[in-house]
């Protein structure tokens, strides 16, 4: 179960674009914990709190309705949620002389044990 304050961090973060170590420093966390920000969001609380604001079945629906009606542009909103959830990081490729490459990685729901990084 979650702790108050892995709830308000993770409510800090909707508010603020995504910065976990902003959302954790205006939940009251120690500044020795804002120096392992992973030690909230790889935490069982961050994972249970996630599903439950971020569904996945929310943002397959979000992004399905994107994909067929391209008016609605929410890029930004679903590659947040997509990030927040572990499930899209930035990755630097050295043959790109350092520019970020964007990408997904996807793991099964119940197997939290491959999750990739």
């Amino acid at each position: 179960m979650a702790t108050k304050k892995q709830k308000t961090a993770v409510e800090n973060l909707v508010g603020n674009g995504g910065n976990v170590t902003k959302a954790m420093r205006d939940a009251k966390y120690s500044e020795n914990t804002l120096n392992t920000p992973k030690k909230l969001t790889d935490s069982k609380g961050y994972e249970e709190l996630m599903e439950e604001y971020l569904p996945d079945d929310m943002l397959l629906k979000a992004l399905e309705s994107d994909i067929k009606g391209k008016k609605l542009n929410r890029k930004a909103e679903l590659e947040l949620a997509f990030k927040l959830k572990g499930k899209m990081t930035d990755k630097v490729d050295v043959t790109s002389k350092g520019e970020v490459i964007k990408g997904f990685n996807f793991t099964k729901p119940d197997d939290s044990n491959n999750k990739t990084n």
